[in-house]
C-alpha cells in the first residue's frame, strides 16, 4: 500500500480489498467510547483523539484503516447521561469476530488503537482468545507514550498516576483537532477525594465526581494538546515499526 494516503476500509469497493489485501496484512482499528467528558467536551471525545491519531499512522504506515468502534465497555462513567456502555464480554466477542472475518480475506493482524482505557480489559481478552483459537492476531496500543507526554507537556497537578478523563490533556487534545467542540466557558477544575478502594473494586464515577472532570481543565490549551498527540503518534509508530520489523524473516 501507498505511504501518505489513507485507504479507509468501509470506502473500499470489495475488488479493491481484494487487490490491496494482496499488498499488506495488517490494518489499524481505533477504539473509543460514547461517554461523559465533563460539561465542555463532547462525549465522543475519546474517539476523536484516537482516529486523529490512527489515521496519521495508516498515512506514516500505509495500513488499512478500519473504522472505529464507539460503542465499548464504559462502566466507571455509565450513570452520567449519555453514556453507552456494552459489557466487557460483549466488546471481547465483537473484536475476535472482527479480526477472524478480515483474516479470512488476508488481513492477519489488527493493530488495535486504544483511546479508551475502560476497553482495555476487553481488548486484551479478546486478543487472549485468539492466541488459543485463531491465527488471527491483535496488537494492543493504549495511546503509547502518553503518561510520559502528560509528564512532560501538562502543567496541571495529576488526579490520579492512572486515570485522566476530561482535564488539561483531553481538553488540549480536542482544542487542538476539534476546537468547534470545545467550550472552554464552560471547563472546570476538580480534584475529588481518592477513595483508597478505587481500582480494587469499582466505584461509578458520579459517587465521587460532579462534574465528570477529573483535574483541571481551565489550563488547557490547543499548543499543548499538539505537542501530546505528536508525542503519542511517534511513540505508536516506533511501536509498529518494530513490531512488523520483528515478523520479517
Amino acid at each position: 500500500m501507498t505511504k501518505g494516503k489513507v485507504i479507509k476500509h468501509f470506502e473500499l469497493s470489495w475488488p479493491e480489498f481484494e487487490a490491496l489485501s494482496k499488498k499488506t496484512n495488517y490494518a489499524i482499528l481505533p477504539v473509543g467510547a460514547i461517554e461523559q467528558h465533563g460539561p465542555h467536551l463532547p462525549m465522543g471525545t475519546d474517539v476523536i483523539i484516537g482516529e486523529y491519531l490512527a489515521e496519521r499512522l495508516a498515512m506514516a504506515t500505509g495500513a488499512l484503516l478500519l473504522h472505529s468502534l464507539a460503542y465499548t465497555p464504559s462502566f466507571s462513567c455509565r450513570y452520567y447521561p449519555g453514556t453507552v456502555r456494552v459489557s466487557d464480554e460483549t466488546f471481547a466477542s465483537e473484536l475476535v469476530e472482527i479480526a477472524e472475518s478480515l483474516f479470512l480475506h488476508g488481513i492477519e493482524i489488527i493493530y488495535v488503537y486504544l483511546s479508551h482505557l475502560g476497553a482495555a480489559a476487553a481488548c486484551k481478552a479478546a486478543e487472549r482468545k485468539l492466541l488459543l483459537t485463531s491465527e488471527a492476531r491483535l496488537v494492543n496500543l493504549l495511546l503509547p507514550g502518553y503518561q510520559e507526554a502528560l509528564q512532560k507537556f501538562c502543567q496541571s497537578k495529576r488526579w490520579h498516576p492512572t486515570y485522566v478523563h476530561a482535564e488539561e490533556y483531553e481538553t488540549s487534545a480536542i482544542l487542538a483537532i476539534r476546537p468547534d467542540l470545545v467550550d472552554m466557558g464552560k471547563a472546570v477544575k476538580e480534584y475529588p477525594e481518592i477513595d483508597p478502594m478505587l481500582g480494587a473494586i469499582s466505584i461509578p464515577w458520579t459517587e465521587f465526581s460532579k462534574s465528570g472532570v477529573i483535574g483541571d481543565a481551565t489550563v488547557a490549551t490547543a499548543e499543548t494538546g499538539q505537542a501530546i498527540l505528536d508525542f503519542i503518534f511517534e511513540k505508536s509508530l516506533e511501536i509498529i515499526r518494530l513490531h512488523q520489523d520483528s515478523l520479517k524473516p
